[in-house]
């Protein structure tokens, strides 16, 4: 009996470290819905932040992963499951229109675009 508790507690140690590893250099945040992503600690372009996600074996979220109740349209409160969630701005895999991305303002819930063709930083990686 002794052996199978210090097994579980050794798998439940590996299972536990594994999915720290997996938001290296960021900070999990989840959404209303309770969907947890990896957000960057550091700001980035798009590019970057699709490099960083991958580097940590995720990929950059959706818009509707991130926000489900979305209407597909940039504005103001398009996003009420990560409004107040973090601090800063967030890219989305989301494309919109020619060479843009979509992402998310957490202080208020604001969807909007940027062209990930330019070197624009500012924005963290938000990852799945």
């Amino acid at each position: 009996m002794k052996k199978i508790i210090l097994l579980a507690c050794v798998v439940g140690l590996f299972s536990f470290t594994s999915a720290y590893a997996t938001c290296n250099g960021g900070t999990e945040v989840t959404n209303t819905v309770g969907t947890t992503f990896c957000k960057s600690n550091v700001e980035m372009n798009w590019w970057s932040a699709a490099a960083w996600c991958k580097t940590n074996g995720l990929r950059l979220a959706t818009m509707y992963e991130m926000c489900p109740s979305w209407d597909g349209n940039p504005g103001s409160e398009k996003c009420p499951e990560l409004n107040g969630a973090s601090e800063g701005y967030a890219w989305s895999a989301t494309a919109y229109n020619d060479g843009a991305a979509l992402g998310v303002t957490f202080s208020d819930g604001i969807v909007d675009s940027f062209n990930y063709f330019r070197n624009q930083e500012g924005r963290s990686a938000f990852c799945r």
